[in-house]
Order: C-alpha cells, then sequence, then structure tokens
C-alpha cells in the first residue's frame, strides 16, 4: 500500500489526477476491500468517512487561504483522529488507516481538499457492491 500512495498529490496543476482518479483509485479500492476475504474497510465505513470529507469540502468552498487555515483545515487533520479510533475499534485496518494518513498530510488547502475528495469518491467507485 506504501508504494501505491508515494506519488499522490492533490495539486492540480501537477499532471498526477488523472492517474490518481483511475488507475491508484482501482489498486487501493482492490487493497481496501476486494468484495472476498480481503476486507479492510467495508464500504458503509468508508462511506461514513468520505461524507465528513464532503462535508469539510462544501465548507470550504469559496473560502480564503485564511479562513480555510482557520475553519477548516483543523477538522480535516482531526479525520486522522476518527480513523485511529476506528481502527482502534475493529472497524478498519491498516491499509485504510495508511490512506488516509498519508493523504490528508498533503491536504493544505481547499482545491488539495476538493481533489481529496475526489479521490475518494473514485476509490468507492471501484470498490465492490453486496
Amino acid at each position: 500500500m506504501k508504494s501505491l500512495l508515494s506519488n499522490i498529490s492533490f495539486k492540480t496543476d501537477d499532471g498526477k489526477l488523472t492517474e490518481m482518479f483511475l488507475t491508484k483509485a482501482e489498486e487501493i479500492a482492490k487493497k481496501l476491500n476486494d468484495g472476498g476475504r480481503n476486507i479492510d474497510i467495508s464500504t458503509t465505513q468508508y462511506r461514513k468517512f468520505y461524507d465528513k470529507v464532503l462535508e469539510l469540502s462544501e465548507k470550504a468552498e469559496g473560502l480564503d487561504k485564511k479562513d480555510f487555515d482557520n475553519k477548516i483545515l483543523p477538522f480535516v487533520k482531526m479525520v486522522v483522529s476518527k480513523v485511529a479510533y476506528s481502527k482502534s475499534r475493529r472497524h478498519c485496518g491498516n491499509n485504510f488507516e495508511m490512506l488516509m494518513k498519508d493523504s490528508i498530510k498533503k491536504v493544505n488547502s481547499e482545491e488539495e481538499l476538493r481533489n481529496f475528495k475526489l479521490f475518494l469518491e473514485s476509490i468507492i467507485g471501484f470498490m465492490p457492491k453486496k
């Protein structure tokens, strides 16, 4: 999983989004939930985290950098603690925790938060449906 996350960037202008939304999202989805015996996180639990990121992204729309840094970014970073708690309760595994920690470290602007949200959306699109 670590190698899948090594080149992740949520900046729009670095040219990595297409690969991330297609290739990396599919590879990560298979690591998180292959529909069989290898389930690191259920789609239901995954969606709870996606919904939180979606909520923060919607609140961030149109904010200037200062407001984003003060009103949104702390809560984006707090998602890492929510993932750690979820893992301690055995609701998710190491791969999901690594995905979220490594990704959230790279979110420092409204644009990056929006692209992170879209990346999570791409991953769930590749996860198996019940």
